[in-house]
C-alpha cells in the first residue's frame, strides 16, 4: 500500500527481500545500479548512488561503495520513501541506507512494482503512478 504525504510516498515494500544486484561493467550502457526485490519490484538508478551503513548523517556512518552494494542481496526492506523533490531513501534490515537524488543533468532513477505502483525520478522531477495509472 502506497501512502502519500505531503512531501513524500512511503512506498509500502517493508518486509521484502532483495534477491539480485546487479552493476554492468565501465563502457556498457544501461543503468548504473539494478536492485532487484521479490515481487517484482526493481529499483534502477543512472547516477550516483550512496549506500551507508547506517544513516548518511549519524556520527559514523560509512560510506560504501557501488561494489560493495552485493552486502544487500538477502536483505529485507525496512523503510522505502520516495521524496516529491526526486530523492529516494530505502533501509535495509542489515543496516545499510542506500540514498539517491536524480538531480543532476543524466540522472534517472525507477522503482517499481508491477501492478501497484511505478515512480520515476529525471533530473529532479519525481513521478508517481499508482496502480494501473501506467
Amino acid at each position: 500500500m502506497i501512502e502519500e504525504l505531503a512531501d513524500r510516498w512511503l512506498l509500502g515494500l517493508t518486509g521484502t527481500p532483495v534477491v539480485a544486484v546487479h552493476r554492468p561493467g565501465h563502457g556498457q550502457d544501461g543503468p548504473d545500479l539494478t536492485v532487484t526485490l521479490a515481487d517484482g519490484v526493481v529499483l534502477t538508478v543512472s547516477g550516483p548512488v550512496l549506500l551507508t551503513d547506517g544513516p548518511v548523517f549519524a556520527p559514523g556512518a560509512a560510506a560504501l561503495s557501488v561494489e560493495e552494494s552485493d552486502r544487500l542481496v538477502g536483505a529485507t526492506v525496512r523503510s522505502a520513501v520516495a521524496f516529491k523533490n526526486g530523492s529516494l531513501r530505502m533501509v535495509f534490515s542489515t543496516g545499510h541506507h542506500l540514498s539517491v537524488r536524480g538531480a543532476g543533468p543524466g540522472e534517472t532513477a525507477r522503482l517499481q512494482k508491477p501492478g501497484v505502483f511505478r515512480w520515476s525520478c529525471h533530473q529532479g522531477v519525481s513521478d508517481m503512478k499508482i496502480s494501473g495509472g501506467f
